[in-house]
């Protein structure tokens, strides 16, 4: 029997993209903002990595960024998966998560595939019981050269979410977020 070496094996990078910056900071609601929030809930995310998968937080000081800049930054890392995070904004209540995909990213069976994988892992939470996926034109996802999607968690004009991620929420997100990240290799 022959023993895969730890040269072997591939580390799988992910790149995280928190969709805001310190410029455009996404939607705001009682002077807090997408971005403060989603900047301390990705913070938390990688819990504890198996050695054979490597995080990227695209971007981390917030630096305001165009689309274009934002997907060759992307691609310049040669990611295995872009997850770009966001909230929600509506005034129909809370939003829980979706995940939005882009059918003419170039790996779109692959990003379906591990969003599958994301939402399996995010409904543990009872929280999360529901998330819906749907398909749209987000320029980001077309732009970057891999499997790409967007999370969209919790809905910034409903307190509830708000608050969940600001809590303990956040610390359930996170856990069932790492577990997503190291079963991707």
């Amino acid at each position: 029997m022959v023993k895969a070496s730890d040269d072997d094996v591939k580390t799988f990078t992910v790149v995280i993209d928190r969709g805001h910056d310190d410029v455009d900071r996404g939607a705001i609601v009682e002077d807090e903002s997408e971005f403060e929030i989603l900047y301390a809930l990705v913070a938390e995310i990688t819990g504890e990595l198996t050695s054979d998968v490597n995080v990227i937080y695209h971007n981390p000081t917030g630096v305001h960024l165009s689309i274009e800049e934002r997907a060759a930054q992307i691609n310049a890392l040669k990611p295995d998966l872009v997850i770009s995070i966001h909230m929600g904004f509506s005034n129909n209540g809370p939003r829980q998560a979706a995940i939005v995909l882009n059918d003419k990213n170039m790996e779109f069976a692959k990003s379906k595939e591990h969003a599958s994988s994301l939402i399996t892992h995010l409904t543990k939470d009872a929280y999360f019981s529901t998330i819906r996926t749907e398909v749209n034109g987000t320029a980001l996802l077309e732009k970057v050269n891999a499997p790409a999607f967007m999370l969209e968690i919790g809905n910034m004009n409903a307190a509830r979410d708000r608050y969940y991620l600001q809590t303990n929420g956040s610390k359930r997100v996170s856990i069932n977020f790492t577990t997503f990240l190291n079963d991707l290799n």
